[in-house]
């Protein structure tokens, strides 16, 4: 189905931080890419200096620094772009378990998220926040962002696994329960066409009825 007033959006990941070695669950903790993690941004940024499409001159961007360096590594060498910083961008805010491993996690806790993967808007990090949080803060930034009229210019976006993977199921028109059915790499970037009307249905659709208990 085509909207009106559809956006192409360029969606990438953060290069793997610090963090990324050791698997650990990194939201807002706020450590820099790795060397490996600039080498991918490089790396990327060389296979679309390939490509005849431009990169957007208008970007969105996570406020943690290792997607801020992505968009720097990313769009150096280009015209001056419009960067505007966000904190509704970053990836889920895990609590008490920030900086853990898998393994490292209690055992009950585990079982609990593994019973979300099926219905993840229960999902929720003591200390930090709800799947349903961060579907609704990515959600609205998105209705924001598509509202605007005056400029249809193309857009890009840097985020993290979680609010990027989002992006994709809005323009996909794909429920909630997909995200960790199906969780591409989205670290070579995207381009994506959505709309604020897609968007503000989606919205509707899965976070309009509230769960009780």
């Amino acid at each position: 189905m085509k909207y009106a007033t559809s956006r192409h959006c360029f969606l990438m990941m953060s290069g793997r931080s610090t963090r990324g070695a050791s698997d650990r669950f990194c939201g807002w903790t706020d450590p820099p890419l790795s060397p490996e993690g600039r080498e991918q941004v490089l790396a990327r940024r060389g296979n679309l200096n390939q490509q005849q499409r431009k990169l957007p001159r208008i970007w969105y961007v996570s406020d943690r620094r290792r997607a801020v360096e992505t968009f720097e590594i990313l769009t150096a060498g280009t015209q001056v772009p419009v960067l505007r910083i966000s904190d509704k961008l970053r990836e889920i805010n895990f609590g008490i378990y920030e900086n853990l491993t898998w393994e490292e996690l209690p055992d009950e806790f585990q079982r609990q998220y593994e019973l979300a993967l099926s219905d993840p808007l229960r999902l929720y990090f003591p200390e930090g926040e709800s799947f349903r949080d961060m579907v609704d803060r990515v959600s609205s930034l998105a209705l924001d962002i598509l509202s605007y009229q005056d400029d249809e210019s193309d857009i890009g976006v840097i985020g993290h696994q979680g609010s990027m993977r989002l992006w994709q199921l809005m323009a996909e028109e794909k429920p909630p329960e997909q995200f960790f059915i199906d969780t591409p790499d989205l670290g070579q970037g995207k381009w994506i066409t959505i709309s604020a009307t897609q968007v503000a249905q989606w919205r509707h659709k899965y976070l309009s009825t509230v769960i009780a208990g």
